[in-house]
């Protein structure tokens, strides 16, 4: 596919398919694939240290990290919000190895909305995008957001908040 050159910035919570589909993506459009948190190569990353890799990034480039969505330093021409059903996102986590405070941390950050809350709050224009089942279908979102033709889809996974809650604290 040839497209017009452009950085598209992917954010969510971890487990929700930021880097599978960023590479799928980056294929798809010839574009350099780059992880945000790599490049940095660090455990935590204060808000400067991301701004300061995030500005080396150049056109032709899908960036992906779990913070992108708080950069100031860089215009992306598209911001990307991934999304994942509780139920779903809990079963990624496990098959990674997460340890209990870990999962109920990022499930409970995913049925608030937290980082396209994070990323509305931050004065972004963010389009989430739900990648529970069908990755093929989020890829297909994501190009026609490129053209302009797609717009956000309203995610709502707060009726996971009292089961999450239930499930892990009882």
């Amino acid at each position: 596919m040839k497209a017009k050159p452009m950085i598209i910035a992917i954010s969510g919570t971890p487990g929700v398919g930021k880097h599978y589909i960023g590479r799928m993506l980056s294929k798809k459009l010839g574009y350099e694939f780059v992880d945000l948190n790599k490049k940095i190569n660090k455990r935590e990353i204060s808000l400067s240290e991301l701004n300061a890799a995030a500005r080396k990034i150049k056109d032709n480039t899908v960036v992906v990290s779990h913070l992108v969505h708080l950069v100031t330093s860089k215009k992306f021409d598209l911001l990307i919000i991934l999304r994942c059903r509780p139920d779903v996102l809990e079963k990624r986590l496990r098959k990674r190895g997460y340890g209990k405070r870990k999962i109920y941390d990022n499930l409970m950050f995913e049925a608030i909305d937290g980082t396209y809350a994070e990323a509305v709050d931050w004065h972004k224009k963010a389009i989430q995008v739900d990648n529970t089942k069908d990755w093929r279908g989020t890829l297909k979102k994501i190009i026609l957001a490129m053209k302009g033709k797609y717009r956000s889809e309203r995610i709502d996974y707060s009726d996971y908040i009292l089961s999450i809650e239930k499930r892990f604290n009882g």
